[in-house]
């Protein structure tokens, strides 16, 4: 890849990831690259459809290219809509929103959620990406990655993850300790295949059975996974 197509693939990820449309300048400051450079590549965007113009303004959003090719992204994981059902069940146990993550690359996506059954509950947005040790998600699926792997992301992230994985490796899940939301890993046959998250604040209330019951819907489907691996097999796993 190109130096100027990794420049661009930054950009839209950093416009995806804003929760609001965002001008050059701001672009800009949180890549640190010089403006010219930015308004290059967001053209290049705009020209190909993975960017759009907000209400005919100087700030930016993803566009319909990259909404296209999210959604292909997404269609590629059977086991979004095998997953659906255990989902709902986990939504009814924990009253909180449940979704799906899985891994590309170093980083965690969320390809799937379900409602809780509060009266007001909001999805979270699919397709939104954080690397593995920034997430609830990806520190339970990071947790359970080969010691090999593990090396390697805290090699070239920098960060001293090892001991909260150990941690994490050791319970059996993630927790995110500001919000209260829990993640478990999926597994089957010694591979990490994907992380159920369950919004917070779930933990600070959940009793012991609650999590046992969440925990059980987990053994569930990494039984399904285990007799049937090819329908959990995540195309991407090369990257």
């Amino acid at each position: 890849m190109s130096s100027s197509s990794a420049r661009a693939l930054r950009i839209l990820d950093e416009i995806a990831r804003s929760d609001h449309p965002l001008s050059v300048t701001e672009i800009s400051r949180a890549l640190a690259l010089p403006p010219g450079t930015v308004f290059r590549s967001v053209d290049a965007l705009l020209r190909t459809g993975l960017a759009a113009r907000y209400q005919a303004s100087a700030r930016y959003v993803p566009g319909p290219a990259a909404e296209r090719l999210q959604r292909s992204v997404i269609a590629r994981f059977a086991f979004r809509e095998i997953c659906l059902p255990w989902l709902r069940q986990l939504a009814s146990i924990s009253g909180e929103t449940v979704s799906l993550h899985i891994r590309i690359g170093w980083n965690e996506v969320r390809i799937c959620s379900v409602p809780g059954t509060g009266e007001v509950m909001t999805l979270p947005p699919l397709g939104e990406m954080h690397q593995l040790a920034e997430s609830c998600a990806g520190r339970a699926i990071l947790a359970f990655l080969p010691k090999t792997e593990i090396t390697q992301y805290i090699a070239s992230s920098g960060s001293d993850l090892r001991r909260a994985l150990n941690r994490i490796a050791g319970r059996g899940f993630a927790v995110d300790d500001q919000h209260g939301a829990i993640a478990f890993p999926v597994r089957f046959n010694g591979q990490i295949a994907a992380a159920i998250t369950v919004e917070g604040p779930f933990v600070l209330s959940a009793g012991p059975e609650q999590i046992a019951d969440c925990r059980q819907v987990i053994r569930d489907i990494e039984a399904l996974a285990s007799v049937q691996p090819s329908l959990f097999a995540n195309p991407f796993a090369h990257l």
